[in-house]
């Protein structure tokens, strides 16, 4: 009986003893045999680099993987990757010397470069490679607009190798010509656009919340700030010489453009504030910290039982000295996101404890920076796209549009009348 064909390679010893690797496959469209020695020991890290990097390739190019370019002497993608994260350790920092978002994102996409081809040759690296890094994030299930923004950061990599001439300028050219994945014709996952929170929602979800969160969630509402902005605001931050007040944070999203940001807080927003209002004006106002002071402090004081001395060496023997959780001196948008996400589980579970064993209605799940488009299709609908646009600190009102949902009601109207 004739062995079996397997259009997936396999990773096999290339001699006895084993000291090199290979990988054997029948190509699907031609029916040939093909083999590719692979560099490095049998089972050593290069070698197995070498095998998920072919995997990768083959999956990306189903009709068959032809043959590399010759690459010429000079850095590998390893050495290439750790230069830029150099250079990007010191760049993307915040005004308060933290690394930002996007430095943990370039990380990530450094990672999968490295994993596949950290052993090439930084000159090497072309269109073919970039699809299989692709691929690979395709088939851990990352949603088809994710992929095409790593696949953008990671020609942003070579973009910069090659104005420290790390790289010729052919390489970020060639990649230049590898297209983004369209929506409907490939695997990758879609997700739908972000949409407006129902405010019924957000109420169902407030009693769950720690105080200052709940807070936070209130005063994001009014304002429709971004989630991170909200999280920093401090008293030094406002301007309050007039009736509605001035919220000028420090960082923002715009700022490494000169961009000025300025949100307005109305009396009822400057009213949940005031709930808040820290004793320091550096101090922000929604921190977690002083809430979680506060809150052991009227434990303490509500306690029926003495506090024994024995109670307190034991307590003191089992604080640790360094807790990984402890309570920061402000929400980030992730940890507000996480709070929120906790406490529509709260929610669920005590309308399913109530229930019983009946069918009950469960709170969906939401994110913070959806009160944001909820706030601006909420003037929207009432003021207008070009209030909506003062109201977010958008530049252009396209990008206003993203989250402000058109009116509805309105076309329904116009329908009615001469459609």
């Amino acid at each position: 009986m004739p062995a079996r064909r397997k259009s997936v390679p396999s990773y096999l010893p290339h001699d006895n003893p084993a000291t090199r690797a290979r990988a054997v496959w029948t190509d699907p469209t031609t029916g040939r045999r093909r083999y590719v020695l692979l560099p490095g020991g049998y089972d050593s890290p290069e070698s197995r680099e070498a095998y998920r990097r072919l995997l990768a390739e083959l999956d990306a190019v189903p009709n068959g993987r032809p043959e590399p370019p010759a690459a010429g002497p000079g850095l590998t993608v390893a050495e290439v990757l750790l230069a830029f994260m150099t250079h990007a350790d010191r760049h993307y920092r915040g005004p308060d010397g933290r690394h930002t978002s996007e430095y943990a994102e370039y990380r990530l996409v450094a990672r999968a470069l490295r994993e596949l081809y950290g052993h090439t040759p930084a000159a090497g690296f072309g269109p073919l490679a970039l699809k299989a890094v692709r691929q690979v994030w395709v088939a851990a299930g990352l949603a088809r607009t994710e992929v095409n923004r790593r696949a953008n950061m990671a020609r942003r990599v070579f973009r910069w190798a090659a104005s420290e001439e790390l790289v010729p300028a052919a390489v970020p050219a060639a990649l230049g010509t590898v297209d983004g994945l369209k929506r409907g014709r490939t695997p990758a996952r879609e997700t739908e656009p972000v949409r407006p929170v129902d405010p019924a929602h957000v109420e169902a979800t407030l009693p769950f919340l720690p105080r200052p969160a709940a807070g936070l969630i209130r005063f994001l509402r009014l304002v429709g700030c971004r989630p991170g902005e909200g999280c920093r605001v401090r008293p030094c931050d406002l301007d309050t010489s007039g009736p509605v007040w001035w919220y000028k944070p420090a960082a923002h999203k715009g700022a490494w453009r000169g961009k000025a940001r300025a949100v307005a807080v109305g009396p009822r927003a400057q009213a949940v504030l005031a709930e808040f209002t820290p004793p320091d004006p550096t101090d922000h106002y929604f921190n977690p910290r002083r809430a979680a002071a506060d809150l052991h402090a009227r434990r303490t004081g509500a306690r029926v039982t003495p506090r024994y001395p024995s109670h307190l060496a034991r307590n003191a023997g089992k604080r640790a000295a360094a807790p990984r959780r402890a309570a920061g001196p402000a929400y980030t948008a992730g940890s507000l996101g996480r709070a929120v996400a906790r406490a529509v589980g709260r929610a669920n579970a005590l309308r399913r404890v109530l229930a019983g064993a009946g069918d009950f209605d469960p709170v969906p799940g939401w994110a913070p920076n959806q009160l944001r488009h909820a706030h601006g299709t909420e003037v929207r609908k009432r003021f207008g796209l070009e209030a909506a646009q003062a109201a977010l600190g958008h530049e252009r009102a396209d990008v206003t549009q993203v989250y402000a949902e058109k009116n509805l009601d309105l076309a329904a109207r116009v329908a009615a009348e001469i459609g």
